[in-house]
């Protein structure tokens, strides 16, 4: 009943920010603004599963739903935010993505965050999660360094063949000016089955999704050995975010 509720809860989000893109990007596109009267601003809260969101943009602004012509729209970056969502906005198409940008709206069965790796050299946990273009995440790891280990930062599962995909976005930090490049590599089994495109700082988001059916150890690995020595302008952390297990 409670992933009901948070995906009833989520749907509304998703058409209700649709609806809002619809009736303004059509003005914009054509070169002028649309201004909207008999909207109710201020006093609208918002309630997942038994907990009230506080909506911010990604500036940690406080950002209000709105209920125009009888319908509520709500703030679709927070709202995916606190389902733990994706969010992408690509502007020269005017779309909007939430969860995998192939447009799956998916919950995996478990996320990595949520899972201990058997590496003792493991990349890390981040508070990076706003991207180089504005988008947000609910978590993600990094090739910042863990505790113990030398050489290549990577998370290492033991998944027992229980999943069929592993899924996630990579992506490079807001404010990043490294001029260094680096990539992840995938494999199971020891055996490698995705090497990602080399990210830059203009790198856009990368959606990932791999076929892991049958397999036992899943392994992700950045390829740089020590972010601390790159150089040429600064490090480059790169962030491999809402990433999880798929049955």
């Amino acid at each position: 009943m409670k992933r009901k509720s948070r995906l009833a809860t989520f749907f509304a989000g998703v058409l209700s920010t649709l609806l809002v893109i619809g009736l303004i990007v059509p003005s914009l596109a054509a070169g002028s603004l649309t201004t909207l009267n008999n909207v109710l601003v201020g006093g609208i809260s918002i309630v997942i599963d038994g907990q009230k969101l506080h909506p911010t943009d990604v500036n940690g602004k406080t950002v209000e739903p709105m209920i125009y012509q009888g319908t509520t729209y709500l703030p679709v970056r927070a709202v995916s935010s606190a389902l733990g969502k994706a969010v992408y906005w690509d502007g020269p198409t005017y779309t909007v993505y939430l969860g995998d940008m192939n447009g799956q709206l998916e919950y995996p069965t478990v996320m990595l965050k949520d899972m201990t790796s058997i590496s003792d050299n493991s990349a890390k946990s981040t508070n990076k999660l706003t991207d180089n273009y504005g988008n947000t995440y609910s978590s993600a790891i990094s090739n910042e360094k863990g505790t113990g280990g030398s050489g290549k930062p990577y998370v290492e599962y033991l998944v027992d063949m229980k999943y069929s995909h592993l899924k996630g976005t990579l992506f490079v930090p807001e404010g990043t000016n490294s001029n260094e490049s680096v990539f992840i590599t995938i494999t199971a089994d020891g055996k490698t089955i995705y090497t990602s495109p080399k990210m830059t700082k203009s790198s856009k988001p990368v959606a990932v999704d791999v076929n892991i059916t049958g397999y036992n150890d899943i392994k992700v690995e950045f390829s740089n050995k020590d972010i601390f020595y790159l150089g040429n302008g600064g490090t480059f952390v790169l962030c491999f975010a809402d990433a999880g297990f798929y049955q």
